[in-house]
């Protein structure tokens, strides 16, 4: 028993049948025999030129017969793009590759093969020296294997049997063994020996020249020997071009035969997400600048926030090649299911640092924290940039993924953020709409609200229960007046006078009227759209971000650190 193993580092395997053209989008798949085989004797040619050619002459003929494969789980996938041709003319290509994952290894298995221990040397050392396997862009990993696992998926079948259910054939291109290339060079000879022949009689006879004793020369029979391999090992060094030049429907020395492999071989598979634990402590923030020729407003907090937590879904459906997006951004289960409450999904916080009232940063937080797949997502997320649906056109530079103490700070010239510093008082950056209404009918306006003290009394108890929702934050929503001794409170103080109800932005005082406050998609618990403001005044200093209300998750609602 002999069984090797391929895997792809680049995720992508390229090899377009024999017989195929590009655009029509075919790829091999089990790879053909035919193509391994000549994979081997190109790796001799380039690396190990000082090994004797009996040998790899020996060693290709031992593995002639067509082997069985298991195959991973994979899929089809495209790209479309313009190659340059002469004349600075282009030609569009549709190009067609099967996706596997860089750990899964095509193995190809030869039950009835055994090989000397010279041999088995030969071939583990050609397969760790090959680099690409069908195209030049398919990276490969070869390796000789001491056991075959598991049964295999796609099997040669013999011409008329039949194939059970759940199972196609797939037409395979396969080198002949070395007694058959013997006798089809043989016959193939004789052919065209034949045929140069009549030719000859036929330009003979019209030229009314005698054809009794007419016979092909030693220069046409040396030609007729040159144009065929003699051996198996010769065929495999053929051109594919001069071969198509020349006619040859197929590459001398081969055959096709036909696989059996699973009909659903490219069927999409469902795997359980499983965030990767680390012993440490995942961090929970990443920070990027914003960069564009218009940069928005922070008025505009909740729809980039939006756009950002859309955009940086389809990265994590890229990443873990999956139709959902982590939930650690969708905020709910792979069934559709929102995630427990307490809000430890994803918040996509906007940031106004450069003094021009301008967004200048994003934040993501999640206290459930980031795995690697999702910070691979945060990278894929820099690359692609963010388009606003008002025309923004926004590159966001990942500055760093961590924990909000990396990052937070009051000295925001240094770089460091006001909405992840550790500080007792904090006031309102962006509005804070309320997801429950008020015992009276409709929303009240500001000056209402401040002239009557219960309806000021459930507007501070609104923002005491959404910091009852999270963490940290949760062993401060005790009331004041119920506080025990040692039981950490806050302090809520509505900033409701038209002098307070805004926030500074490039130096001119803006009222939460200006900002938007509600979703362009999407639902979420909304009573009314008036924004306020408050100070959070807390017993001991807490660590950002807090953001609470309506639209928390897409940059309403925050607050940052004051001294």
């Amino acid at each position: 028993m002999l069984a090797i193993s391929l895997k792809f580092p680049a995720k992508r395997f390229h090899a377009t049948p024999w017989g195929r053209q590009v655009n029509e989008g075919a790829v091999e798949w089990p790879p053909s025999p035919w193509r391994l085989l000549r994979a081997l004797v190109a790796t001799w040619h380039h690396k190990f030129p000082d090994v004797p050619e009996i040998a790899i002459r020996e060693l290709v003929e031992r593995l002639a017969p067509p082997p069985r494969f298991v195959l991973p789980h994979a899929s089809q996938g495209h790209t479309r793009h313009y190659m340059p041709l002469v004349n600075d003319d282009r030609t569009k290509v549709f190009d067609t590759f099967i996706a596997v994952d860089p750990d899964d290894a095509v193995v190809a298995i030869w039950p009835d093969v055994s090989l000397t221990d010279e041999q088995r040397q030969l071939l583990g050392q050609l397969l760790r020296a090959m680099t690409y396997f069908g195209r030049a862009e398919s990276w490969v990993c070869g390796q000789l294997l001491d056991d075959a696992p598991g049964a295999s998926d796609a099997e040669p079948i013999e011409l008329g049997e039949s194939v059970t259910d759940g199972r196609e054939l797939i037409r395979t291109l396969v080198p002949v063994l070395a007694d058959e290339h013997v006798e089809w060079f043989t016959h193939t000879r004789e052919q065209h020996r034949q045929r140069k022949l009549s030719e000859q009689i036929a330009a003979a006879t019209a030229k009314g020249k005698p054809v009794d004793k007419l016979k092909l020369s030693k220069k046409d029979e040396q030609a007729i020997d040159d144009s065929l391999p003699a051996t198996l090992f010769d065929a495999l060094h053929a051109d594919t071009a001069e071969l198509r030049k020349a006619g040859w429907n197929q590459p001398p020395g081969t055959r096709w035969i036909n696989y059996a492999r699973p009909a659903n071989s490219f069927a999409p598979q469902l795997r359980p997400r499983r965030r990767n634990r680390r012993t440490d402590n995942l961090p929970t923030v990443a920070r990027f600048a914003v960069c564009g020729s218009v940069r928005p407003l922070l008025t505009d907090s909740i729809i980039i926030g939006e756009q950002v937590r859309r955009v940086v879904m389809g990265c994590s459906k890229k990443v873990n090649a999956d139709s959902n997006a982590a939930p650690v951004f969708s905020g709910k289960h792979e069934d559709g299911s929102p995630l427990a409450a307490g809000h430890r999904h994803g918040h996509f916080l906007c940031e106004a640092a450069g003094g021009d009232g301008r967004i200048s940063h994003v934040t993501v937080f999640a206290p459930v924290g980031f795995d690697t797949s999702d910070e691979r997502a945060f990278t894929r997320l820099a690359q692609s940039g963010v388009w606003g649906r008002d025309g923004y056109e926004l590159q966001l530079v990942l500055l760093g993924v961590g924990r909000a103490a990396d990052f937070g700070g009051l000295n925001e010239k240094a770089g460091q953020s006001k909405l992840l510093a550790t500080a007792r008082v904090w006031e309102s950056r962006t509005p804070f709409v309320l997801t429950r209404h008020l015992t009276r009918k409709g929303m009240p306006c500001a000056e209402a609200i401040a002239t009557e003290p219960k309806l000021l009394g459930e507007l501070i108890e609104a923002v005491r229960f959404e910091l009852a929702q999270r963490e940290p934050f949760k062993v401060f929503s005790v009331p004041d007046a119920l506080s025990v001794r040692d039981t950490p409170s806050v302090v809520i103080e509505p900033l409701l006078d038209r002098q307070h109800a805004g926030t500074d932005l490039g130096g001119h005082f803006t009222s939460w009227v200006k900002f938007r406050r509600e979703r362009l998609t999407g639902g979420g618990s909304q009573a009314g759209s008036s924004g306020f403001g408050f100070r959070l005044t807390f017993s001991k200093e807490v660590t950002g971000p807090i953001a609470l209300g309506y639209g928390c998750h897409f940059g309403l609602g925050s607050f940052v650190a004051v001294r």
